[in-house]
């Protein structure tokens, strides 16, 4: 594996980085004088008791590689219109965890509205130190890399393990062309460094293995780009019918610091339909591209899997320049809106699910088939956590079809407990 890109320089990247970090401070500080501003100025705003407020809850977990986990998760609601009528709720997520083997993760997405809509700005910002893998390139997660752990267990895998440090800025600020479309630049920066093996000992067994050794992980990507949005969601944490459609440009390159230079595509278009009462079919189609594709980083890459896309593979098991994806869930509340019934009471904040996915990558989009897939199915509860944005807890268990996809005669699983819908 390339640790580090040739040519860096260690100074102009700690200078970015603080640059970077100074930004991160501004936004933050920009968020609580504008969240303070909204406080002293109450009185104009309609209902707003409502959604001045946190949502937050434990986050408790356990998996080998980070033992016990602990840590808090929310959100943070904000009103910077007049009425909910004209302005939508903004929102900032937040996630802050950590781990008994001395593991950070706080992160936090937002998408704010202001101005009665005419501006929206949206984006994330995160420090990681935790556990990732690299599974190589391809559509099959082929690779096998023995391991050798403190034990001196030896275990076959498909994918190589190691702990990294990374900081991310990704902010978008949006202007309102015509009812429901957007457009305007976003800006995104990440820094990965002090990438370490989780094992003891390691080799890479095959050829496809032997990519993970080539392949540049560590360094600053810097980019600027577009973006076009167009939204009629009725909710925007939870939404019964509506559609958004995302188109994203970056160029990322030596002129913003970069120490790769390539530029990338991506198209996200997401549909809900109210099928019944209160139930939502919502459906899912992405397609990404990047290039030329040996000058792109590995959480660069068009990348399936996680928490909230394609749910039942890790993130990167399949990997390339190129990707096209597709999310089919029904999401059905177990509870009816303004129902006196005491049935329907006890009831209320229940709700179930169940998704079918599916994505596949290559390295040019023109190579990509219809019958590489690779599938994954599941299902899960929902909790209503707040009435008035619809928000729940998610509850999700996730099986990957594709086989082997979690090492010689694997499968991979996932488990994820998370505020608000993956898509």
């Amino acid at each position: 594996m390339r640790i580090s890109p040739k040519g860096t320089e260690f100074k102009w990247r700690i200078f970015l980085l603080m640059k970077a970090l100074r930004a991160i401070g501004g936004l933050l500080t920009l968020i609580l004088s504008i969240d303070s501003l909204a406080q002293d100025s109450a009185a104009l705003v309609q209902n707003d008791h409502s959604f001045r407020r946190w949502d937050v809850f434990p986050a408790i977990s356990y998996a080998p590689e980070t033992k016990l986990t602990l840590g808090v998760i929310g959100i943070r609601y904000f009103n910077f219109g007049k009425s909910v009528s004209t302005t939508p709720l903004s929102n900032m997520e937040f996630l802050a965890v950590y781990t008994l083997n001395e593991q950070i993760l706080i992160e936090s997405r937002w998408e704010f509205f202001l101005n009665e809509s005419r501006w929206r700005t949206r984006g994330e910002v995160y420090y990681n130190r935790y556990p990732d893998r690299n599974y190589g390139i391809g559509n099959h997660a082929a690779a096998r890399v023995m391991e050798v752990d403190e034990n001196n267990k030896r275990d076959t895998l498909n994918y190589w393990n190691f702990n990294s440090d990374r900081v991310k800025f990704s902010p978008v600020v949006l202007r309102q062309l015509r009812p429901h479309l957007f457009a305007g630049l976003q800006y995104d920066l990440e820094s990965l460094y002090g990438v370490k093996p989780i094992a003891k000992e390691y080799q890479f067994l095959n050829a496809d293995a032997q990519t993970i050794a080539t392949m540049p992980v560590a360094g600053l990507r810097s980019g600027l780009g577009i973006q076009l949005l167009y939204d009629t969601r009725d909710y925007i944490m939870n939404p019964i019918h509506g559609s958004l459609f995302e188109l994203n440009l970056i160029n990322y390159g030596r002129y913003l610091g970069s120490d790769y230079s390539f530029t990338s595509f991506s198209a996200d278009l997401r549909h809900y339909i109210n099928t019944f009462q209160n139930h939502t079919l919502a459906l899912h189609l992405y397609a990404s591209e990047q290039w030329p594709a040996n000058n792109v980083p590995m959480r660069a890459l068009s990348r399936v899997g996680g928490y909230k896309f394609v749910r039942g593979y890790f993130k990167g098991t399949y990997q390339d320049a190129s990707m096209a994806a597709f999310e089919v869930e029904y999401r059905l509340p177990l509870w009816k809106e303004d129902s006196g019934s005491k049935l329907w009471q006890v009831w209320k904040r229940l709700g179930i699910v169940a998704f079918l996915a599916g994505a596949q990558v290559a390295p040019e989009f023109s190579k990509l088939e219809m019958n590489e897939f690779n599938l994954a199915a599941g299902g899960g509860l929902r909790i209503l956590f707040n009435p008035e944005t619809r928000l729940n807890i998610r509850i999700d268990y996730a099986v990957a079809l594709a086989d082997e996809s979690g090492g010689p005669g694997k499968r991979q699983t996932g488990l994820y407990f998370y505020l608000a819908e993956s898509f």
